[in-house]
């Protein structure tokens, strides 16, 4: 790769130098339609005699040099990362990458779901706000399920040129995205000047699953030259697939007992399992492009993805609930407690062993997710004259989400065990290795089903103008608009949770509770259906979990409904010994994603108008130059979905789907100025305001609420609404407001040398409003002649959030130093955050109880003070060390980052309360410090190959959460031990 030693910016387009301008990461909107990104540089033009130098390098030094360039000739606030070389982004994956962006984390999770860690990275937060716009070529893409963010892990990294964190926008920018937008920029063939073709082959694996998998791309790329004009193409594929293992452990919450006339803290029950992670990932693009002459440009763009992931997840599990399910100890009592008096090993039973016994279960899992996405676009640029400049351009995307998701799993009930280090990062529990290898001790458990079908699409047109003035304050006036119809059709039925035999479903007619009358596994049903299963060295021999016991077979759990239906045998002769109620709860709905009251429409139009005029002070001793604009967004929405009663059989009431329908019309009028002023030849100061918004995804906007309905405890027969418990749910909300941000950064940039040598620092704040947060509250209604209580909860925008922060960066490369230490360099870069989030509580005046609402409640009913912004860490680091020379290179980089509060009432941290009074805790769940340290080394040989080895997570680092209770004090509520990986490849480029 060449760079150029002088920053120049012609404004004439011209085809010619096209390749040079690529280079100096300055023609994004002519090239891949970001329309308007281009900048003003303070450089004078050279002569038409004057010899400009050119230095050639390559690998991570021009990598860093291409994303010095975008930051330094960008008239807003963007931090970039550019690929080494064809199909080599410095990490494994484009949210990999990202993390080593000064601003960037990124989460271990799937969905930021506590519950589901990553094989990778996932969840991309930028300055502490994972509200952030993903971009192709600058247009939108997104996933089905939610339309609007992207997944970036979905995303083939071989197929990225590079990568734009925007932090602050401009006026022409699509709107959208509180933290920032990300910009995934492919290649294009004007961006070489002939012929290229780039070829790679890699092998990777992980060192507890120890599965050897593939990836492969190949690249494409050439121009000519016609008497039509000069033509280009580019294609390029890739493929990879990656095998994981992750070995995870919980504690759940602790709550307030009476034990032995003490006040104590006694843990739910703990979890263990391990999760076998498979995916594929699949890429294709394709790229033309026609220079017809000097002044016009048009290309097509075809970019598809798809990533096929499955999760094999066995789990033993221990819970010790409410009532007659809590943990007790035995008559010896060797329970020992912490200093705030929660229990951390003992040998626990429950109150009445004989009777009930242990509530033990085995899981099997396993989940399909199926992501696809289908870009297609066509532009043309057309610059008639040195003053005007134009472009319209359309596209269209198809994006599809399928998951499949089933769960079978058994009872087992002994009569006590020995339980060590709950609350701990290895809790353990020891049981009698005998009776758990014997399946006649097993009944059939719980059964689960869950699906999703996701498809959205969405045609977009946009035109852009821009007329430059020669000499003026005034630089360039630009204009444009955006139009854009997104529809989305999606299926979601939930998790269909059902229980074949439980400890507290134990007769029949469910007279009684006795363990002893609970039908066990037959010694055909455990051939059939049944592995006996260790989990072998988990969390690399750090936790001790019980040395066999038996689950059902991944085989059986795939061929789910077969299983079920097998099991269960005839429905109406087994419900003849049931209420039918009782008998709903037992048989899954295979038939959910048949059912109305799951499909959920989505249409929306938006349309969006801008103007921006590009200025500069060019004779000030300090020139100044940037952006004013303002960007007004209207948006259409239409959502169809249903209003679902529950059956109430006991008493006649038949179950009923109404369609909802909602309608909303939105107008958010967004301004922007950024500015930039040269006070040295290589120091720039830079300032921006803005105003940002980031609207609710089709999930969280369907049309849907339910009522439901259970039996009150100890209600054996019903015959009135008073003996149920209801439910009312709006876990979606389609008159959902988009958040809003007000935004501000000051930064200063310092070149201090022509070899990537660079330092900045930057200070920023963001005012954000209308966070998407669940609550929860009492309502009532009357029917059928009496009054309904229950708990309803819903979606909404709740609180506000506050957001301060400093970024710190440097690199440099110790060019004079003596060989072979002239090759070293390093890059650095330091992020604080300080943040607080406004959550109300919401007080009843019936009741006057200020329990209800979104904020986070502890399992004693005691609030919490000032919570941080979610997924937001204080303090962040990166730190990599290069070393390039005579065709090797090395990288050595650490990624770092504090603590930071995940979610609070997530799935699992969500308990009864065991008071009586009903409802449920919501525990703040946080994600201890993390720091990951990933090498990689490669070696050039015969100019055209190169041969690499790579390794991440090698110091083996666990992801482990904090959770947050008041009187019992924080304890660790999960560890998760991920693969260290490593890989070989080679590359060759011609």
């Amino acid at each position: 790769m060449t760079t150029n030693n002088k920053h120049v910016i012609k404004k004439q387009f011209l085809k010619k130098q096209l390749p040079m301008y690529i280079k100096m990461a300055s023609s994004l909107s002519l090239v891949v339609g970001a329309m308007g990104m281009g900048s003003y540089a303070f450089a004078q033009e050279p002569e038409a005699d004057e010899q400009v130098e050119e230095v050639i390098v390559s690998g991570q030094r021009a990598s860093i040099q291409s994303a010095q360039d975008v930051k330094r000739n960008s008239n807003v606030v963007v931090d970039s990362i550019v690929a080494e070389d064809i199909g080599k982004l410095p990490d494994r994956s484009v949210t990999e990458a990202l993390q080593r962006v000064p601003g960037v984390t990124v989460g271990r999770y799937t969905n930021n779901d506590a519950e589901h860690p990553a094989a990778e990275g996932s969840g991309v937060a930028v300055r502490g706000l994972s509200q952030v716009r993903a971009e192709l070529n600058g247009r939108d893409v997104f996933s089905a399920a939610s339309g609007r963010g992207l997944s970036f892990e979905d995303v083939p990294a071989e197929l990225m040129y590079a990568v734009d964190t925007y932090k602050s926008p401009s006026a022409d920018m699509i709107e959208g995205g509180l933290g920032g937008t990300v910009n995934l920029r492919t290649r294009m063939p004007f961006d070489a000047d002939g012929q290229q073709i780039s070829l790679s082959a890699k092998a990777n694996q992980g060192d507890q699953l120890k599965e050897t998998n593939g990836e492969y791309s190949g690249l494409y790329s050439n121009r000519w030259e016609t008497s039509a004009g000069e033509f280009g193409i580019l294609v390029n594929a890739s493929t990879s697939e990656l095998a994981s293992r992750s070995d995870q452990v919980y504690s759940r919450a602790f709550l307030p007992r009476d034990i032995n006339g003490d006040d104590v803290w006694v843990s739910k029950g703990v979890d263990w399992r391990r999760n076998d992670y498979a995916s594929t990932r699949e890429g294709g693009y394709l790229a033309l492009q026609w220079a017809p002459n000097d002044s016009t440009e048009l290309y097509f763009t075809a970019f598809q993805s798809k990533h096929d992931t499955v999760y094999d997840e066995n789990a033993f599990f221990l819970e010790g609930a409410n009532g007659d399910q809590a943990l007790m100890p035995t008559a010896a009592d060797d329970w020992v407690y912490d200093a705030n008096g929660a229990m951390q090993s003992g040998t626990v039973t429950v109150s009445n062993p004989t009777l009930w016994g242990l509530d033990f279960g085995t899981s099997t899992r396993l989940a399909n997710n199926v992501s696809t996405s289908n870009h297609y676009s066509t532009a043309i640029n057309w610059s008639p004259d040195d003053h005007w400049k134009f472009s319209a351009d359309l596209q269209y995307v198809r994006a599809e989400a399928d998951q499949d998701d089933y769960t079978l799993g058994l009872k087992v009930i002994p009569e006590e065990a020995y339980m060590d280090g709950i609350g701990t990062e290895t809790p353990s529990i020891l049981l009698d290795p005998e009776y758990m290898a014997d399946f006649s001790n097993y009944s059939l458990g719980q059964e689960m089903t869950h699906f999703e079908r996701n498809e959205a699409e969405a045609k977009t047109g946009r035109f852009d103008a821009e007329y430059d003035f020669d000499g003026a304050v005034i630089k360039s006036v630009k204009a444009g608009m955006r139009y854009s119809e997104k529809t989305a059709d999606n299926i979601d039925t939930g998790y269909d949770w059902n229980t074949r035999y439980a400890t507290w479903f134990t007769k029949l007619d469910w007279s009684g509770y006795d363990k002893t009358n609970l039908p066990r596994v037959t010694a055909n049903e455990a051939s059939t259906y049944l592995n006996l299963y260790s989990f072998g060295d988990f969390q690399r021999g750090d936790v001790a979990v019980p040395a066999a016991g038996y689950l059902y077979s991944s085989a059986a759990v795939k061929d789910f409904i077969a299983t079920t239906t097998a099991i269960n045998g005839d429905r109406a002769t087994t419900c003849a010994n049931y209420q039918s109620w009782i008998c709903d709860s037992i048989y899954p709905d295979t038939n959910r994603l048949e059912n109305p009251g799951y499909v959920n429409t989505q249409e929306e139009t938006t349309t969006a108008a801008y103007a921006m005029v590009n200025y500069g002070f060019d004779d000030l001793a300090m020139p100044i130059d940037g952006n004013v604009g303002v960007r007004v967004v209207q948006t259409d929405s239409v959502a169809v979905g249903s209003l679902v009663v529950n059956e109430l059989a006991a008493l006649g009431i038949p179950s009923s789907t109404e369609e909802f329908e909602a309608k909303t019309n939105k107008t958010h009028v967004l301004p922007s100025f950024n500015l930039r002023l040269q006070a040295t030849d290589d120091l720039f100061i830079r300032f921006a305001a803005s105003k940002a918004i980031w609207a609710p995804s089709f999930k969280d906007k369907q049309a849907k609420i339910t009522l439901a309905n259970s039996v009150k405890d100890g209600v054996t027969t019903a015959t009135s609404l008073n003996d149920y418990n209801f439910t009312l749910t709006q876990d979606t909300n389609p008159y959902l407001e988009p958040m809003t941000a007000n935004q501000f950064d000051l930064s200063a940039e310092w070149y201090f040398d022509k070899s990537g040598g660079m330092a900045h620092v930057a200070v920023f704040k963001k005012d954000v409003k209308g966070f998407f947060r669940r609550g929860v509250t009492p309502f009532t209604f009357d029917a059928a002649g009496a009054t309904v209580t229950g708990e309803a909860t819903w979606l909404g925008n709740i609180g506000s959030g506050d957001i301060n922060g400093l970024e710190i960066g440097v690199s440099k490369f110790f060019d004079s130093l003596p060989a072979p230490f002239d090759g070293l360099g390093v890059q650095a870069n330091y992020t604080y955050i300080d943040s607080k989030a406004d959550i109300p509580l919401i007080t009843q005046p019936q009741t006057g109880d200020t329990h209800a609402g979104a904020s986070p409640l502890d399992t004693d009913r005691s609030t919490y003070g000032q919570m941080p912004v979610d997924q937001l860490s204080k303090n962040a680091f990166n730190l990599v060390g290069m070393y390039e020379k005579d065709g090797f290179s090395a990288r050595l980089a650490y990624s770092w980052r504090s603590k930071y509060l995940i979610t609070w009432g997530g799935n699992g941290f969500d308990p009864d309360f065991n008071d009586g009074a009903g409802g449920k805790a919501r525990l703040p769940v946080y994600n201890d410090d993390y720091g990951q340290l990933d090498a990689s080394v490669s070696y050039t040989f015969l100019d055209n190959y190169t041969v690499t080895a790579e390794a991440t997570n090698l110091l083996k680092e666990k992801t482990v959460g904090i959770m947050d209770q008041n009187a019992a004090g924080d304890h660790v509520a999960y560890s998760y031990a991920q693969d260290a990986r490593f890989a070989v490849g080679i590359r060759a480029k011609f």
